[in-house]
């Protein structure tokens, strides 16, 4: 029986390893965590936005919280993610 337990769990944190290892979300996707994120992005508000060392002035204030287009002036447009929250989506 305690063979099968620990049968179990090692294919449990396997099976976890795996999908966290193939699956990195882009720009705009929601997240829990940084670990989610994709290269060069960070969680932030539950949204993945480029890391602030990997944003060349191209996007300015992108990840920022906005309610419409005019909060992200120079810096994309308001997108809103999967919980409703708007954010400044880049250049």
């Amino acid at each position: 029986m305690k063979k099968i337990f620990i049968i179990i769990f090692i294919a449990m944190v396997s099976l976890y390893g795996m999908t966290l290892d193939g699956v990195s979300k882009e720009k705009g996707d929601s997240c829990i965590s940084d670990g989610e994120c994709g290269f060069g992005l960070r969680c932030n508000d539950g949204v993945c936005v480029k890391k602030s060392e990997f944003d060349f002035g191209s996007s300015g204030k992108t990840g920022n919280p906005c309610n419409i287009d005019a909060d992200c002036i120079g810096s994309g447009k308001c997108v809103k993610n999967n919980f409703g929250k708007g954010y400044c989506s880049g250049n």
